[in-house]
């Protein structure tokens, strides 16, 4: 466990799959301990603003899990900027939703339908982006970010 927390705001170098699924288990612990942290504070007596103290254990898996696939993409011989490239249409999709207040009711209509492309694309990308970094396995011997992981 202490190894992932020596490497968890580390960029550099590689993780493996094993590790990565590991090092995700214990972020969603520790993002859970943040989420209850921040709700009861929230419904405690203190002054609400003290629920703020919860965003520190968020913040840090938020960064952490970024981190964590850049390292993972290392592993598979990839930029951890293909990490935007897996999320991107994501973000796309829910700025045009949020743009048009929701899905049209009229499924004929233009905007229903290039947000609801833009939606499975984000989709695909998405499945994409969890097969290359949740599942696929590392390149085998060092590549240009590091030594095979142990």
């Amino acid at each position: 466990m202490s190894g992932y927390v020596n490497r968890s705001l580390d960029f550099t170098g590689r993780t493996g799959v094993l590790e990565y699924w590991r090092a995700q288990r214990a972020l969603i612990w520790f993002l859970m301990l943040g989420i209850a942290l921040a709700m009861g504070l929230l419904v405690s007596p203190l002054p609400q603003w003290t629920a703020v103290v919860g965003l520190v254990p968020i913040l840090y898996v938020y960064v952490a899990s970024i981190a964590l696939g850049v390292r993972r993409l290392h592993d598979r011989g990839r930029s951890g900027w293909w990490l935007m490239i897996y999320s991107s249409p994501l973000a796309f999709s829910c700025v045009l939703l949020a743009r048009n207040g929701g899905l049209p009711g009229e499924l004929s209509s233009p905007v229903f339908i290039i947000t609801g492309v833009a939606v499975l694309a984000a989709l695909a990308f998405y499945v994409w982006g969890f097969i290359d970094i949740g599942v696929r396995k590392g390149r085998s011997g060092p590549n240009r970010y590091g030594p095979v992981p142990t």
